[in-house]
């Protein structure tokens, strides 16, 4: 049965240092002019506003997995946690909204911003799920190694999850800011 996650505000709230690599920036902070400092602290914190995070999961014994193509380096689990997680679509509308306003470091900004916030989103998820499974393998994403991009609309089909969709031929997701993940448990 597939649950649904509930996450404290700050396990989705990236870390600063983060958001600015993500965005292009070597440095620390402190290194950043006054107007972009402001800029990008402008940015994170409209971000907060912008995001509804969901997450959706269910951990199964591996013998019931049939259709849903598994990676070779989880032989041996025999349990498996799959997820779907989202921000939402309000921050790629807004995302969108800067690009076609012509404000393109705004929205650039604010994609590196979501894309940390679901990586720490994840990483909250994967924490939690460590400490009660205890050995497992690393999060595991379709699209790398021998599962397919193709493979994320059977996840999502499997879990039931109602607010992210998977193009059925390429497996790219809608609301973008959102993932599809597995973990396979020893």
């Amino acid at each position: 049965m597939t649950t649904i996650f509930h996450f404290k505000k700050g396990d989705w709230l990236p870390s600063k240092k983060l958001y600015l690599l993500r965005a292009g920036f070597q440095g620390v902070e402190n290194k950043l002019d006054h107007n972009m400092l402001n800029l990008t602290n402008e940015i994170y914190l409209e971000a907060i506003s912008l995001v509804h995070p969901k997450l959706f999961y269910q951990t199964v014994s591996v013998q019931t997995i049939r259709t849903i193509t598994i990676p070779k380096q989880f032989e041996g689990i025999s349990d498996i946690t799959f997820f779907c997680s989202t921000l939402g679509g309000s921050i790629e509308k807004r995302i969108e909204a800067y690009s076609l306003s012509g404000e393109t470091t705004k929205g650039a900004l604010l994609d590196a911003w979501g894309s940390e916030s679901l990586e720490a989103l994840n990483d909250q998820f994967d924490k939690h799920l460590h400490q009660t499974h205890k050995k497992g393998t690393m999060r595991f994403s379709p699209g790398y190694s021998d599962v397919p991009l193709s493979e994320n609309k059977r996840i999502i089909d499997f879990l039931h999850c109602p607010i992210v969709q998977a193009h059925p031929k390429s497996g790219m997701l809608i609301p973008q800011k959102s993932t599809v993940c597995m973990i396979g448990w020893y």
